[in-house]
């Protein structure tokens, strides 16, 4: 995913997700700006290049941990997990099994960066979705990234998953 790439993705992000989950672009970009060179976001498109899923995702540690459509994103020295930021399918594509292949490439990613563990906040009612992926949620959360979680929304729950 390149910068070329974010009216594609802000466009899929309209339909995925409610209007209290839609980022603005200079937030995307930034995300993808602290990203570069680590080959942590992805695009699936058809062959006809329609833009059917994404995924950001960005090494962090609780400190680095962006809120919701922040405009700045920090990259640690030491990440600690690898923080699945978005993803989103098109409802169309959503038999497709792309999630689950997105997944997949997060796991290999955060293992090659050397990451025992990938995180992300869950929100639209999601966390059943995320159980059944292996994520659960950590026995408790830092006060800084409480406050992180609470630009999600209310019923927003932070996920782990650990791979050791």
């Amino acid at each position: 995913m390149t910068p070329v790439d974010l009216d594609a993705v802000l466009a899929l992000q309209q339909r995925c997700y409610g209007v209290d989950f839609l980022e603005h672009r200079d937030a995307f970009a930034a995300k993808l700006a602290v990203t570069e060179g680590l080959d942590c976001c992805w695009l699936a498109r058809r062959e006809d290049g329609e833009l059917l899923a994404y995924a950001v995702s960005l090494p962090v540690c609780e400190a680095t941990l962006p809120a919701l459509d922040a405009p700045r994103c920090e990259r640690p020295a030491q990440p600690t997990l690898l923080y699945l930021h978005d993803m989103a399918v098109a409802p169309e594509a959503r038999s497709l099994g792309l999630a689950s292949g997105l997944l997949a490439q997060l796991k290999e990613r955060a293992l090659a960066l050397h990451l025992p563990q990938m995180g992300l906040v869950a929100v639209q009612g999601s966390v059943p979705y995320w159980q059944r992926q292996g994520f659960a949620e950590p026995a408790a959360l830092a006060p800084a990234l409480r406050a992180k979680l609470a630009s999600f929304g209310a019923d927003a729950r932070f996920l782990l998953q650990s791979f050791r």
